[in-house]
């Protein structure tokens, strides 16, 4: 069985979308926050599906496709302090599982890259900056 707790209360989920990051794959959006809560000592999990991906049978096939693909990486992958959400897409539910698995592992690696600031958008002083004008 898998060791993580459940996202539940509205206000993580919206703080993991207001002052997390995010990646989109091709069939999961994964939202990520780094938490200073010291009581908990595991990493937290959220799934979300929206109406706009279909009705209540695709989105209920769409978070069981979710929970099994978390259920076998990210216990492995994900950082013991952080809060994750899990967006479900349009084709989440008619995908390849693997490739569900794939975006997942590609995801966190990225999420967690980017959490721990291993990940610099800043241009080098070397570069001249490009313009439209030019």
């Amino acid at each position: 069985m898998p060791i993580f707790l459940k996202l539940k209360k509205r206000k993580d989920f919206v703080r993991a979308a207001k002052s997390g990051v995010a990646i989109p794959t091709h069939t999961i959006v994964l939202q990520a926050v780094l938490r200073n809560d010291e009581n908990i000592k595991c990493a937290r999990i959220g799934y979300t599906t929206t109406k706009k991906i279909g009705k209540a049978v695709i989105r209920n096939r769409s978070r069981r496709r979710l929970r099994a693909a978390a259920a076998l990486f990210f216990e492995k992958l994900a950082l013991k302090n952080a809060d994750y959400v899990l967006i479900a897409r349009y084709n989440t539910a008619d995908a390849d599982f693997q490739e569900i698995c794939r975006d997942l592992q590609y995801g966190i690696k990225k999420l967690n890259r980017q959490l721990n600031g291993e990940e610099n958008h800043v241009q080098p002083d070397n570069q001249a900056p490009v313009s439209a004008v030019d």
